[in-house]
């Protein structure tokens, strides 16, 4: 019972302090308003669907504001979330936003433009193996192999309507 306790109380405490120094406002303020505790478990719902999808632990996921993209909402635009996935064996962090096209199944893996090093969607992800097929440079058509859903303009061009109109959200700045 001991070791169980321990175990619980030191990820308790380590997953307090990743979110505290991720966003110590959201965090502080979490239990201020019902609809800052509804902003705080509905990302909390979306920590525990990407960790089961991809595998992975929950307390290895980590869900902030996306401070470069918003989405549209009756009262306004609201920060979109940013879903950073670390993985417990290397440390690599990896960098996901919700597909709008199917919330809460799949997300799109951001990678950076090798054109400008914007961070940009390039793979629909609904599960490991989605994010396996991207990753793996030994799979059919090849590592540069386009996929049906991806963006086919880097989205930090000005003329690029790519990731606006694939995913429907408003992008209000360049990630650098």
């Amino acid at each position: 019972m001991t070791t169980t306790a321990s175990g619980l109380v030191e990820r308790a405490v380590r997953a307090a302090r990743t979110q505290r120094a991720a966003d110590p406002d959201g965090f502080h303020r979490r239990h201020d308003t019902p609809h800052t505790w509804d902003r705080w478990a509905r990302r909390a719902r979306v920590a525990r669907e990407i960790a089961a999808a991809l595998d992975t632990p929950v307390d290895a996921v980590l869900v902030t504001d996306d401070p470069h993209r918003t989405y549209p909402t009756r009262t306004g635009p609201v920060p979109g979330d940013l879903i950073t996935v670390t993985d417990p064996l290397t440390a690599h962090p990896w960098r996901f936003i919700p597909d709008n096209a199917t919330p809460g199944q799949s997300w799109w893996l951001l990678d950076r433009c090798p054109g400008c090093a914007t961070e940009v969607p390039v793979a629909r992800v609904a599960t490991l193996a989605d994010l396996g097929d991207h990753l793996d440079p030994n799979r059919p058509g090849g590592a540069n192999r386009k996929s049906a859903e991806r963006p086919t303009e880097c989205a930090c061009s000005p003329s690029s309507p790519g990731e606006a109109a694939v995913r429907g959200v408003a992008r209000n700045a360049t990630v650098r």
